[in-house]
């Protein structure tokens, strides 16, 4: 009995610790899951808890401006109304939600739970069709506002449900890897919750006027929960004043017919580029909206309503004109308000003249004749009348600006071109800074100005044009002139001046001989040829990335010249580059760039587009012996103005010619370009097969390259750079160009005095 006695008691206080110790572990998981809750969760937590109390209000931005060098405004955002409609409207799911609602009111909350599942279904049918017919009523409201047919319409929302549900899906997706690894593979299963998009109204139109406004403010009035008017901005690219007059008379013989108008209502479209309304994946992935991880804010960020910088200046300058949102916060439980206003994106400002780049875009317009193969270019491969691609850069010789930078067909005429066009012309590139090739006889000047600063030439020695270079192979590096339809002429001796000015290629080729392959290389780039200049036009991120919107030009690099004079091919090489042929290629704004270097001495200012931006410096600063930079400069004179230059006369038979440059009172250095042009390819039947007749051989590009200024001022003051792909000979089809681009830049004021009156031809 003793023994019994002293058992129960131990029993007892065995089960008493046993739940003791159950207890104290259950306290010790409530004080871990706390401390969790409140070190490691507490800042989110209670982010959610305060979010709820608030409402937010996302209050619009607008685009800064981008402006000419005078302030004259290129692109701008004008205030309009947009559209914003629910989630649930755009997904469908609000008739059927306020269906349920109504009928649950009507049957009441005890006799709705007392209903099976097709009970509760006839009964939403009997309202669903009066909702649905209020989301067709908004649906042709924004039809007629956004002057669009439903099936456009229809795709709008189709578009918005996909680009919503694609961004759930990613943000689900991130939200779920950092819910795993926060609470394990045996923590609870992640639920997927609304995103911010999902809850949120959309912009399905931004361009509302304020008539069709009105109808949908009433409706918006009746229905606020369907849809919401917000003043917006539309982004215009128009100027007043569209129509340029262009004066024909000073043109050649066969394209003059007086005074013709041209349209112009969007100068520099090309470089002011475009926006787009829709946001790609890798616009939010660059810059979110709200950060997915953290759910921070970047109220420069992207949300799927904005409008996007897609190309041109919109594109490279996209971060400083976007601005940031403003915000409206409200309190649920107290009302109160705290306002964060938008931030008003930056200003850009180009360095382009808008007044001569209306001008010069005019004057590249096909419908003035210069731009189409004309009787005078002496191009027999293509039909008269054949469109042609063209450009034009003017530059400020003193600062390296961009006073206009134009080219012919653009972007906006892509509709209105055939496929085949199209492939011909490529409308869609920025023609001055991409299309690259091959120079011609426009580097010759640089050849004179590299073989006189490397000791190899005198500018008063006189090399003998015999018609050829190589002796003993009169077929083999000819000069120009040492043709069958010019006699078989040569130059005779000849110094650096008159070698310029007549364009002599036997003068030339000695002077490629004499430097070599390495030395032109190295002085190409001096000049700026080897690199893509860094003119604005390329977005921060591809050119941290090294990449850049501006071409590159092409120069052999060390491992191509090596492989060259491996081949026995350096000699022929050299002579050939010493000519603009060979394996060289830039572009217009690399040739303005290159004289602009010229008649500075050699001094390098990077060419640029917009007011305060840094270029990389790419090519070193060579200076230049003055007496060099004279001698190549009046040789460039003479050949604009000597009887026997290359770049003064159209000649259109023994004795008939008439001068390309017309213009009085200023002083012109030019030099022409007759460059070996690949085929001209043009699919006319559509087949996508080019057939032999459809690929146009032995054709040329002509280059009318030059500095001008006043006639008293002897430093030149623009550079100009004009190419007419497929033209034919530099001066015939380049120069008439180049020509009417001086008279402009005379008329706006840019070289002095007004035209003289009564300026003709002699």
């Amino acid at each position: 009995m003793p023994v019994a006695r002293r058992k129960a008691p131990t029993f007892f206080h065995s089960r008493l610790r046993l739940l003791g110790a159950i207890a104290i572990m259950c306290v010790l998981v409530l004080i871990v899951q706390a401390g969790r809750l409140v070190i490691g969760d507490g800042g989110s937590a209670l982010q959610r808890a305060q979010s709820r109390l608030h409402t937010h209000r996302w209050l619009p931005t607008w685009r800064g401006a981008i402006t000419d060098r005078n302030g004259v405004v290129l692109a701008r955002d004008e205030p309009r109304w947009a559209a914003a409609v629910a989630w649930d409207a755009i997904t469908g799911t609000w008739a059927d939600e306020q269906a349920r609602d109504e009928a649950v009111q009507a049957i009441g909350r005890a006799g709705w739970g007392a209903l099976d599942n097709d009970a509760r279904e006839q009964a939403i049918d009997q309202y669903r069709g009066t909702y649905q017919a209020v989301l067709e009523t908004l649906w042709e409201l924004l039809a007629q506002a956004g002057e669009v047919d439903r099936e456009s319409l229809d795709a709008r929302l189709h578009a918005t449900r996909g680009r919503v549900q694609h961004l759930a899906a990613i943000v689900w997706d991130r939200q779920r890897q950092s819910h795993e690894k926060r609470v394990g593979p045996d923590g609870p299963a992640f639920r997927q919750r609304p995103i911010a998009e999902q809850v949120q109204p959309h912009v399905l139109l931004g361009d509302i006027d304020d008539r069709h406004a009105i109808d949908l403010r009433r409706f918006a009035d009746t229905y606020p929960d369907l849809v919401e008017l917000q003043y917006v901005r539309r982004r215009v690219t128009d100027m007043p004043g569209a129509v340029v007059v262009v004066d024909t008379d000073m043109f050649p013989r066969d394209a003059r017919r007086g005074d013709i108008e041209i349209q112009a209502n969007q100068p520099a479209a090309m470089l002011v580029g475009k926006v787009r309304d829709e946001v790609w994946q890798e616009d939010v992935e660059r810059r979110p909206f709200r950060n997915p991880d953290t759910g921070a804010i970047d109220r420069g960020g992207y949300r799927l309503d904005d409008l996007v910088g897609a190309s041109g200046m919109e594109r490279a300058a996209e971060d400083r004109l976007r601005g940031d949102v403003g915000l409206l916060e409200t309190r649920r439980d107290t009302g109160e308000s705290t306002r964060q206003e938008p931030v008003p994106g930056a200003t850009v400002q180009l360095t382009i003249d808008a007044s001569l780049q209306r001008a010069v875009e005019a004057i590249l317009d096909p419908g003035t004749g210069l731009t189409v193969v004309q009787p005078w270019h002496d191009n027999e491969a293509l039909e008269l009348g054949t469109r042609l691609p063209a450009s034009v850069v003017v530059l400020d010789v003193a600062t390296g600006e961009i006073i206009a930078m134009a080219s012919t067909p653009g972007r906006a005429e892509l509709s209105e071109l055939t496929l085949a066009d199209q492939q011909a012309l490529t409308p869609w590139l920025i023609r001055p800074a991409q299309v690259v090739v091959p120079p011609g006889s426009i580097v010759k000047p640089l050849v004179l100005a590299a073989a006189a600063a490397e000791g190899l030439v005198d500018v008063e020695e006189h090399i003998v044009c015999n018609g050829h270079h190589v002796k003993g192979h009169p077929d083999v590096a000819r000069c120009w002139v040492y043709r069958t339809k010019y006699g078989m002429s040569t130059h005779g001796p000849l110094q650096a001046q008159e070698a310029l000015a007549r364009s002599c290629n036997c003068y030339f080729y000695e002077l490629g001989e004499r430097l070599g392959l390495d030395a032109l290389a190295q002085w190409y780039g001096v000049f700026g040829m080897d690199s893509a200049p860094d003119i604005g036009l390329t977005p921060p991120e591809a050119r941290a990335a090294g990449r850049s919107v501006e071409a590159k030009g092409l120069v052999p690099d060390a491992e191509a010249r090596a492989a060259i004079r491996a081949r026995g091919e350096g000699l022929y090489e050299a002579i050939a580059e010493s000519i603009g042929q060979g394996r060289l290629g830039w572009t217009p704004l690399h040739a303005a760039d290159a004289f602009a270097t010229l008649a500075r001495g050699g001094e390098r200012k990077e060419p640029t587009l917009v007011v305060g931006h840094t270029p990389i410096r790419r090519a070193p600063t060579r200076i230049l012996p003055r007496a060099v930079v004279e001698a190549a400069l009046d040789g460039l004179e003479d050949g604009a103005t000597k009887h026997y230059g290359t770049g003064s006369r159209i000649r259109y038979a023994q004795g008939d010619a008439e001068p390309i440059i017309t213009v009085s009172d200023v002083r012109v250095r030019a030099k022409t370009g007759t460059a070996q042009a690949p085929p001209w390819v043009r699919d006319v039947d559509g087949d996508g097969v080019i057939a032999p007749g459809e690929r146009t051989r032995d054709l040329d590009h002509a280059w009318y390259v030059g500095l001008v200024g006043p006639e008293d001022e002897n430093m030149p003051q623009y550079a100009i750079a004009v190419l007419l792909e497929y033209g034919g000979s530099g001066g015939r089809g380049a120069g008439p160009i180049a020509d009417q681009v001086i008279r402009a830049m005379q008329t706006q004021g840019l070289l002095g005095n007004q035209p003289t009156v009564g300026d003709s031809r002699p």
